[in-house]
């Protein structure tokens, strides 16, 4: 306040002994009053703006990071299919009934199993409600499309051996025709272009350029689904 006081005293200084009315008097005070208020909007916008960037970049940055992790946990699925698809092989059959009635090996735990798989999936829902809770309109449906697909190739390893007899599968184990291994094969070609399609999606919206994600340095290109694993013929 002593400033715009401060103010009136030198405009009255610069009037001499002339007589200041009302009007005159205020003006300054009304300019200063209007510098200040400028000054003050001034700042005011630029934290605003500055807070609105900065909480845009944190929207962004966890978005992105919820849909790398989407990307991971999908790829990791692939393999712990196969890991339980070599499983049942292996662990049936009149030998494994040997093994665990010898003592040599231990049988199945179902629970254990359970919390074995609840390891592996937990992951991926987690970073399936990431993407709920931070995507895109664009990207929760191919998250949807995504952890789907995980379902089916889980669904495809794992599912009963037909190939032989019941009395060849009790004595060698489970054994899958081929057909069984070719929906297997497709479940998985399937995971992997969803999740190219998903990957596409995250790119764009975090700005990166356009790539062919299976593009290789090799002369033939690799085939969808080789960098997650897939399931081999019988006998292979």
């Amino acid at each position: 306040m002593s400033d715009l006081w401060g103010i009136v005293i030198a405009a009255q200084g610069t009037q001499g002994s002339s007589t200041l009315t009302g009007a005159d008097l205020w003006v300054p005070v009304i300019a200063a009053l209007g510098s200040a208020f400028l000054t003050g909007a001034v700042a005011f916008g630029l934290e605003w703006w500055r807070s609105r960037k900065a909480g845009k970049a944190a929207k962004s940055e966890r978005r992105v990071r919820a849909y790398s992790l989407l990307l991971a946990r999908s790829g990791v699925i692939a393999h712990v299919a196969h890991g339980l698809h070599i499983a049942m092989e292996v662990r049936s059959g009149l030998r494994e009934g040997i093994n665990v009635a010898t003592g040599k090996q231990k049988p199945l735990d179902p629970l254990e199993l359970i919390a074995l798989q609840r390891t592996d999936l937990e992951p991926l829902y987690e970073a399936w409600s990431e993407v709920w809770t931070w995507g895109s309109k664009e990207a929760i449906p191919a998250a949807n499309d995504l952890v789907a697909r995980c379902g089916s190739v889980m669904g495809a390893a794992t599912q009963r051996g037909e190939l032989g007899s019941v009395l060849q599968r009790f004595i060698a184990g489970e054994k899958w025709t081929p057909q069984q291994l070719d929906e297997w094969n497709k479940e998985v070609q399937a995971l992997a272009e969803t999740r190219r399609r998903f990957a596409a999606i995250a790119r764009r919206e975090a700005d990166v350029e356009v790539a062919d994600l299976f593009a290789s340095n090799e002369q033939k290109s690799p085939q969808p689904g080789a960098e997650i694993g897939t399931p081999s013929q019988p006998g292979a």
